[in-house]
């Protein structure tokens, strides 16, 4: 399998699992946790998406990272307060 396949399956894989995870309550979508790992999973998507031309995933994955990213630093920022 190709690198840049690899790192799309990959991501996907990781989005899908925090999914699953939440829904059956194994992982909290409250914590840094849960946004950390969707900015890595959006990220690695987005960059397939942008690679491959894919306009549509570019917008998805690029909204799912921002909002994952801002998230992130606001956790980030209330600790350092």
């Amino acid at each position: 399998m190709e690198p840049l396949l690899l790192l799309g399956v990959l991501s996907a894989l990781l989005i899908l699992a925090l999914f699953v995870a939440n829904q059956y309550g194994w992982l909290s979508n409250d914590g840094v946790w849960y946004d950390a790992l969707n900015l890595v999973g959006a990220s690695g998507l987005l960059y397939y998406a942008i690679v491959t031309d894919a306009v549509p995933f570019i917008l998805t994955n690029g909204a799912w990272a921002l909002v994952s990213g801002i998230d992130v630093l606001r956790y980030w920022w209330k600790r350092r307060r």
